[in-house]
């Protein structure tokens, strides 16, 4: 058994050699596939959205809100293709990771907007309910229909436990952090 350094220079010679074999595959056989414009869409299409629809009141928090999704979204996109949960047969790119109009796009900017224009409590709940039943019993079946993901071990149900609990999860913590910073700000300010 070699030492940690040898082991990490044979991970990363192996690591090499997939990123080849998969940009190559990619450049023949992915790249300007109806497939992949319809990922082009996928990431594009929900930001220009977002940009005709973002309420400037909400704009800090909002993002915010989408960025915390973003990385949990990836984080857990990466632990489930790594587990072998699913799989992408066509990527956006071979550079990032291969969720990534998913991850960055669609599920973000679904969640950004439903924080935007739903400001109580239920009619956040209502609209995540609907979102999620839309993205995981409609969206994740059609995605898979046309082959942009493949479900090896998981199943819808899943997704839509998921997406409940992390846009409950995040408009929590913003709400949370938001009251924080106001208290702070009051105490700061206020006359003594």
């Amino acid at each position: 058994m070699g030492t940690r350094e040898e082991n990490l220079e044979d991970v990363r010679w192996l690591e090499d050699q997939l990123f080849v074999l998969d940009a190559k595959g990619w450049l023949e056989n992915e790249f300007l596939t109806w497939e992949w414009w319809i990922l082009l869409c996928f990431f594009v299409v929900p930001w220009m959205l977002w940009f005709i629809m973002k309420k400037r009141k909400w704009l800090v928090e909002s993002l915010l809100f989408g960025v915390i999704v973003m990385n949990v979204t990836l984080l857990l996109d990466t632990v489930g293709m790594q587990f072998t949960f699913w799989e992408y047969p066509v990527e956006f790119l071979p550079v990032i990771p291969r969720g990534f109009p998913f991850d960055v796009s669609m599920v973000p900017v679904a969640f950004i907007l439903l924080f935007q224009y739903f400001q109580t409590w239920k009619s956040f709940i209502i609209a995540q309910v609907i979102m999620a039943v839309a993205y995981a019993f409609i969206g994740e079946p059609f995605c898979e229909w046309i082959n942009l993901v493949r479900y090896l071990k998981w199943n819808y149900l899943y997704s839509f436990v998921y997406y409940i609990i992390l846009g409950i999860g995040v408009r929590a913590l913003i709400l949370k952090c938001m009251l924080v910073s106001k208290r702070y700000y009051e105490k700061k300010w206020s006359p003594s």
